[in-house]
């Protein structure tokens, strides 16, 4: 499927969704949770790095995006 410059497979959407449910899904006190706003704040910038994966052909700029996303709550 082409879309937004790239060609899209099934595995890149269906890795996207399953990276969102495996951080939505929680475990606590007993009882099973699903928060649909973590799995869209997971979810959502996977799909951004799939396709800058495939329009790139490089994991370096994903690689830089991921780091500062990790450090940006140390830094504010």
């Amino acid at each position: 499927m082409q879309l937004l410059g790239v060609d899209w497979g099934w595995g890149a959407l269906l890795s996207c969704a399953l990276f969102g449910l495996a951080h939505a899904f929680g475990y606590s006190d007993g009882a099973f949770s699903f928060d649909p706003m973590i799995m869209a704040l997971t979810a959502l910038p996977s799909l951004l790095a799939v396709w800058l994966r495939l329009r790139t052909g490089s994991l370096v700029l994903l690689v830089l995006l991921h780091n500062f996303g990790n450090a940006i709550g140390l830094l504010v």
